[in-house]
């Protein structure tokens, strides 16, 4: 996504379909954090158009299409006895009548038992998004994680120092 925003789009008043468009794409990030949090990987992979990439590098994870991360998920995530995602901050520019693109912050409180106790692992990122519309309805082209920190207790520590060794070289810890 381009880095340049046009301020002359910031606080355009929208037309009435592009308002509707505006609130089913942050209907689909909503419905993105509750199909995580849920562990729903099939109402998660729906979410996104099957060609679609997705980039969770930046946190230790893989990249690779909804179906194969949708693979990859249950395992990824057994550690956490829970998920909280939080979305905000949610900037959505229109490209064309059925494409768009998106920033939005993510605050993800997870719980994890390690080394019998209880943790809490935050993480503090942004998703870089391309909306696609099918139909009546709008879908991931593409999610890059874009992870800011992870901060916690002795697997917060674990997850970070992975993350960071799967920027420097490209391997995938948690695969």
């Amino acid at each position: 996504m381009d880095d340049t925003v046009d301020p002359r789009d910031d606080g355009r008043v929208l037309e009435s379909n592009r308002l509707a468009d505006h609130l089913a794409i942050q209907d689909l990030v909503t419905s993105y954090a509750h199909a995580v949090d849920d562990r729903d990987w099939g109402r998660w992979e729906s979410l996104f158009l099957p060609e679609a990439r997705i980039d969770y590098t930046s946190a230790g994870g893989i990249e690779g299409s909804p179906a194969e991360l949708a693979r990859w998920m249950p395992r990824a995530m057994a550690t956490f006895t829970f998920c909280m995602h939080s979305t905000s901050t949610h900037e959505i520019r229109f490209t064309g009548p059925d494409s768009a693109t998106g920033r939005v912050h993510v605050f993800n409180r997870n719980g994890a038992e390690w080394e019998g106790r209880a943790e809490i692992v935050d993480v503090g990122a942004v998703y870089e998004d391309s909306y696609l519309r099918v139909g009546g309805t709008w879908r991931f082209a593409s999610r890059i994680e874009h992870t800011r920190y992870i901060t916690g207790g002795a697997f917060a520590d674990l997850i970070r120092t992975a993350a960071e060794a799967t920027r420097d070289d490209h391997s995938t810890p948690f695969g």
